[in-house]
């Protein structure tokens, strides 16, 4: 099951104090959201990332779901604008497998309008103490995935070690990265590379811990990797 499975329709508890004059905002709206996604996804082998570095550092993925798929979430409060919306279209449409807007009612008709109709669309809501998360419609598989830019999530050594259990490093070993990518990307078809390099990302021990301001700039925020069922 990818992330854009069943309707957000649970009514989920926000742990960002607020008033009943303060306008719903980024973490109140996350915090439903994470909580969401850990209960779909819970029994399954996925990571759940915050701030998903992609496209070389181009864009940020709000909240992202790592498993047999890449699927994001990229949330507009009540308190953001949709400036940066069309840009972030741009670059999510090479590389999320669904793509999923999360927005306060501010935003929601205009939003609609910007993004493909094959992403999926959420509004979030205050009722009382609790944030309501409520699908308008569901995201579709995304038609036109670029294959370089969902190999460029792997890490240089990552990007080798695929190559060379395929049989296909020969000469390589000291190429830059870039090369590593390229040559996965034209040789390993792409339901197989997107296997691969959700894998890959999934295996990232150094990944299991919140890092300082300091770590590298594709670096997520905070990463949660869900067990499976068997591994539980």
């Amino acid at each position: 099951m990818n992330a854009a499975g069943p309707a957000l329709n649970r009514e989920l508890d926000s742990s960002t104090p607020w008033t009943v004059a303060s306008p719903m905002r980024d973490a109140d709206v996350r915090s439903a959201l994470i909580r969401e996604l850990r209960r779909r996804h819970r029994g399954e082998s996925a990571l759940i990332v915050e701030e998903l570095g992609v496209c070389q550092g181009e864009a940020r993925v709000d909240v992202a779901v790592i498993n047999g798929a890449i699927s994001g979430f990229e949330i507009k409060s009540d308190v953001d604008t949709l400036s940066r919306l069309k840009g972030q279209i741009v670059v999510y449409n090479r590389i999320l497998d669904y793509a999923h807007l999360v927005t306060g009612s501010r935003h929601l008709d205009k939003a609609v309008d910007v993004i493909p109709s094959w992403w999926g669309v959420t509004s979030a809501r205050r009722e009382g103490q609790q944030i309501v998360l409520m699908d308008v419609r569901p995201s579709q598989p995304n038609p036109g995935v670029d294959a370089r830019a969902t190999v460029e999530l792997l890490w240089r050594d990552e990007a080798l070690a695929e190559l060379k259990a395929r049989g296909f490093a020969q000469g390589l070993s000291r190429a830059p990265r870039s090369d590593l990518w390229d040559e996965l990307a034209s040789q390993v078809e792409s339901d197989e590379l997107r296997r691969a390099v959700c894998e890959r990302v999934k295996a990232r021990s150094r990944w299991r811990a919140r890092p300082s301001p300091r770590n590298a700039p594709q670096s997520p925020w905070w990463t949660e990797l869900l067990p499976s069922v068997a591994a539980s």
